[in-house]
């Protein structure tokens, strides 16, 4: 059985993930803790601050580029 992941990799080198949700459910929170990003903004003062326009790369994998939603 020949691995697949070297041809996906090859293929799409990078994955683009959307995280949706309601209004100040975490999402923002959940990309700085999951993926290890330090600047996602998590505000609890001003909720729907987020941007889909703005990518986060994760350093603990640059394979991953999130955007967070309103």
């Amino acid at each position: 059985l020949r691995p697949t992941t070297d041809e996906i990799f090859r293929k799409c080198p990078q994955f683009r993930i959307l995280v949706i949700g309601k209004t100040g459910v975490g999402k923002s929170s959940l990309i700085n803790h999951a993926f290890g990003v330090q600047n996602a903004t998590a505000s609890h003062a001003q909720p729907g601050e987020a941007t889909i326009d703005q990518e986060f790369i994760s350093p603990q994998n640059d394979r991953f580029i999130l955007h967070d939603s309103k």
